[in-house]
């Protein structure tokens, strides 16, 4: 893959692999994929069991006899794609999921790939005034923004993934710039479409700073493009990498399975 993060494997089917190799590579790099995999949803809840532990995803229902397993849906009568803006998912969590596992299921002929950027080198080519400013901030992060229908993104949650009540919480405070658990490395944790408000300040006043590390973090020089294939599986870090699935293939149906494992508290570096 391009020089800004991910390594991408083939040819050895993920029960042949070491859970511990991938977990470390998974840390390392940010995003692993592994081409021409034949995973069943069963098959691919192992394959998280031995990653991780699998957790629930508060607002889509799983697939019937696959608790973990989401099904990510876009229909060819659909116009909106489910995640379809960068984000780390389900950072409104206080626990945010550390780890997503996606498989493609189905494929359109053109188009549905996803973008991945470095959350990690977009805070070490910030300023060290900045980073020094943002080492000491706290971001509130709410699902209302997106998963509420008077949201300010509420457009990119998508029509194919049905809305579930849910007694999860769904707004949490967490440092604005992330401390990985395992490498030690400092990442910006923070997007448009989880992140409300910085605490402290209003909305009015975090939206700016929000809006330019933002744009900074997904600059081309920090981002790697996916091209999915059927049986393509993709793991990525969700405490160090942003993600966006584009919506580029109207009329065309694209299907992936889902499955997040659990993280930790966010910890940060003050």
């Amino acid at each position: 893959m391009s020089g800004a993060l991910g390594v991408e494997r083939s040819g050895t089917p993920v029960a042949e692999l070491d859970a511990d190799e991938l977990l470390h590579q998974v840390h390392q790099h940010g995003l692993v994929v592994l081409r021409g995999q034949a995973l069943t949803p069963g098959t691919l809840t192992e394959l998280a069991t031995r990653l991780g532990e699998p957790t629930v995803y508060p607002f889509a229902e799983p697939l019937a006899g696959f608790p973990f397993v989401v099904a990510l849906v876009k229909n060819p009568e659909d116009e909106s794609n489910f995640g379809g803006a960068w984000h780390t998912d389900t950072s409104y969590l206080p626990e945010p999921p550390g780890l997503t596992i996606l498989y493609a299921v189905q494929i359109p002929p053109v188009g549905g790939d996803t973008l991945f950027a470095d959350m990690r080198s977009a805070y070490e080519a910030l300023s060290p005034g900045l980073r020094q400013v943002l080492d000491g901030l706290i971001a509130h992060n709410s699902a209302d923004m997106v998963h509420s229908g008077t949201g300010d993104y509420a457009a990119i949650a998508g029509q194919s993934v049905a809305l579930k009540e849910s007694n999860s919480a769904t707004q949490a405070d967490h440092p604005a710039v992330r401390v990985h658990p395992v490498t030690g490395r400092r990442a910006l944790y923070l997007s448009l479409i989880h992140t409300e408000l910085f605490e402290g300040m209003t909305r009015e006043e975090s939206l700016p700073l929000l809006t330019y590390l933002q744009a900074f973090a997904v600059r081309a020089e920090r981002c790697t493009r996916l091209c999915w294939q059927p049986g393509t599986l993709a793991i990525w870090d969700n405490r160090s990498v942003q993600h966006y699935p584009l919506n580029d293939y109207p009329g065309q149906r694209r299907e992936m399975h889902r499955i997040i494992l659990r993280g930790e508290k966010p910890r940060g570096p003050t």
